[in-house]
């Protein structure tokens, strides 16, 4: 890697923005060629734009967004692959990407000529690379077909390669478009667990995945992008939130919160005091009133944690069962109202999720009035730790679907603990070890 400054930033975005021109007909573009200034004969998309993006050494942003949102074109103008239409990218170091399947490759080149060709666009000499040859090659593992051309590879055969490549010759900067969802999971892990080791190193990661797990674990920051423009950046967990709640929350509730976020930015530029938004599905607590989303369809009225005995409690043992409940009062008629719960770490990792959709126990013909107690049983098979439960009730939809009626983030906290400790993660896995010298029978405690 380049002998940059510790925190020094490696990509800066300055209101970067794509613009492609939309010709309603073949006739309207050869108009455009002819007539170039008298007038315009298409249409204007922007697929980008405003964008601002600041990136340090050594720190990892995740991007998230629907299909469409601008993700993949975002990653390619940072890339260098694509020109943006306005604004301006600088970066610093060497810049190492992952896009499209295939991007950077010829395919009539064998494996082992592509590496030395990636190698000299990300600035390293023959010998270098040559060095790095055998570590490309085992971290790759794709056989003979390293001596191949690439036409004849699958899909995981390029995502392997691309990846090894890029990872053994650690770039300051790696570029990833969800190129890793194409390889197998034992692949996929062996990936994760090199990017942790580039980040130890000093590489600075801008990563594009669906999976928020990915981007809670790996990312410090996050992106959140929306019709080509960014609509929240900053902690992992509160992105995410957010985009959830594009995903699936009413669309009026939706843009209530995007308002309310763009008053309270006018109001802090203008050195005024102004009240946080509501995120319309994961508000945090505030002032000891759990914040919650309400559509005043249906409201969760009361949550609770309690013991196998009924009583209630915040301390447990490993292993101990636990009764998570709330109680849900409709005010409309709903055809089917479904809960659900998720549980994470403090880091805002999900440990687990399930709702009554899942379990195919979902009320029915819900009527004004109703209250319904929902209780979620089950064993605390888990780690000593600190651990939050979300808790949400959802009207469900004939398509399968589903928008939250009311959602109360991060609500209830669960404390594990374990005397003497025994294991260390997340996931409590009970365990028998024996011991014995070879070739005499083991021996258990």
């Amino acid at each position: 890697m380049s002998s940059d400054p510790a925190g020094e930033t490696l990509l800066r975005a300055r209101g970067v923005g794509k613009m492609y021109k939309m010709y309603a007909r073949p006739l309207d573009r050869l108009k455009q060629t002819l007539f170039a200034g008298a007038r315009s004969y298409y249409r204007e998309f922007w697929a980008l734009r405003g964008v601002d993006l600041d990136l340090r050494r050594g720190e990892s942003v995740g991007i998230i967004g629907r299909n469409g949102s601008g993700k993949s074109t975002l990653l390619q103008i940072l890339a260098g692959v694509l020109q943006p239409s306005e604004g301006r990218v600088t970066t610093r170091g060497r810049v190492g990407a992952l896009l499209e399947l295939g991007s950077g490759f010829n395919l009539e080149f064998t494996g082992r000529e592509n590496v030395v060709l990636q190698g000299a666009l990300l600035g390293f000499t023959r010998r270098q690379v040559q060095e790095r040859l055998g570590a490309i090659a085992d971290f790759a593992d794709i056989g003979e077909f390293f001596e191949q051309p690439v036409k004849t590879y699958s899909s995981g055969m390029f995502v392997r390669l691309a990846f090894a490549v890029h990872a053994q010759l650690e770039p300051d900067l790696l570029i990833v478009d969800e190129a890793l969802a194409v390889g197998d999971e034992k692949f996929q892990r062996k990936c994760f667990a090199r990017l942790e080791q580039l980040q130890c190193r000093g590489s600075s990661i801008l990563l594009v995945t669906h999976s928020s797990a990915f981007i809670e674990k790996y990312c410090q920051r996050a992106m959140l992008l929306h019709g080509g423009e960014v609509h929240g950046v900053g902690a992992c967990k509160h992105v995410i939130n957010q985009y959830h709640a594009l995903l699936y929350a009413d669309e009026a509730a939706y843009l209530r919160y995007r308002n309310q976020q763009a008053r309270a930015a006018a109001a802090r530029a203008a050195g005024e005091r102004a009240p946080e938004p509501v995120d319309p599905l994961a508000a945090e607590p505030a002032a000891g009133e759990p914040a919650a989303i309400t559509t005043e369809r249906a409201r969760i009225e009361d949550v609770w944690i309690h013991d196998a005995v009924g009583n209630p409690r915040e301390l447990f043992m490993v292993g101990d069962d636990v009764e998570i409940g709330m109680a849900v009062r409709v005010h409309a008629d709903i055809p089917r109202v479904q809960a659900g719960l998720r549980v994470r770490t403090v880091e805002g990792v999900e440990v687990f999720g399930t709702s009554t959709a899942y379990l195919e126990r979902c009320i029915a013909r819900a009527r004004p009035g109703d209250l319904y107690h929902v209780r979620f049983r089950t064993r605390l098979n888990l780690c000593t730790g600190t651990y939050f439960v979300s808790l949400a009730a959802a009207e469900g939809l004939l398509d399968g679907s589903m928008v939250y009626l009311d959602k109360r983030a991060d609500i209830l906290m669960i404390k594990v603990r374990e005397h003497p400790v025994t294991a260390s993660g997340i996931a409590f896995m009970p365990v028998e070890v024996s011991i014995a010298p070879a070739g005499q029978p083991a021996q258990t405690p």
